[in-house]
């Protein structure tokens, strides 16, 4: 098995992995009865691969970051049914075949990762979703690839967002802005009164995607870590 990096305070593991036959078939021997039976009923293809791959994937790094087994990993449901697990801050997202998780110790984080070479109606979604700036943002981009871009680093910043939040789709994406540009940014979500700041940023996460962190702190540094192939069957081969 692969070495697995500790968790350094003030930092966020940014884990790339693209899903692979050998992976998926390492992966499944690590899932517990509940996670199969969710395979099971989803259908075959990328997506399923996804799943068992970055669950896999986050029983590992969460077991190493805890000294336990993958196996001996609980996940469990907190707050708004967002996954959690006991002492370390996680979040997964994947698309097209890429799996990104996000780990740290100490502040609750969002992530998320769109592949962004295919056909959408951007600018439709955009009007029915994003709040007014970010619409005049899309408006302004060419048709076509860049339209694509431009929507997809917005929708990755929004979903970042209401994921480090926790309470998921459940905040209306045009209810808060977010910023332009990769750096991080502070961001407001007025769900209550004392609610505290939220800082995002843009991930570059390979060629072909757009992807955003959002976390409950300000200044993390990133590690970011890729594993493809046959890295990736012998990180899971525990």
């Amino acid at each position: 098995m692969q070495e697995v990096p500790a968790i350094e305070q003030g930092e966020v593991q940014i884990w790339c992995a693209r899903v692979n036959e050998a992976a998926v078939k390492e992966a499944v021997g690590l899932l517990n009865e509940e996670e199969l039976a969710r395979m099971e009923r989803m259908r075959l293809g990328i997506a399923r691969h996804e799943f068992v791959v970055g669950r896999a994937l986050l029983r590992v790094l969460a077991g190493a970051a805890t000294a336990c087994g993958p196996r001996e990993v609980t996940i469990g449901v907190g707050e708004h049914g967002k996954p959690r697990v006991e002492s370390v801050e996680f979040s997964v997202a994947h698309s097209h075949g890429l799996v990104v998780l996000a780990l740290c110790r100490e502040a609750a984080l969002g992530v998320d990762v769109e592949w962004v070479e295919r056909e959408i109606e951007a600018l439709e979604i955009a009007r029915s979703t994003f709040a007014p700036d970010e619409v005049k943002r899309i408006e302004r981009a060419a048709e076509g690839a860049e339209r694509a871009r431009a929507f997809f680093a917005v929708w990755t910043r929004k979903e970042a967002i209401v994921k480090a939040h926790g309470q998921g789709l459940k905040i209306p994406l045009d209810s808060f802005e977010v910023p332009e540009g990769d750096a991080e940014q502070a961001v407001a979500l007025v769900v209550k009164s004392d609610e505290p700041l939220l800082f995002v940023r843009g991930l570059d996460v390979g060629e072909g995607f757009a992807g955003a962190l959002a976390a409950r702190a300000e200044g993390l540094k990133l590690r970011k870590v890729e594993v493809v192939g046959e890295t990736l069957k012998k990180l899971l081969s525990v």
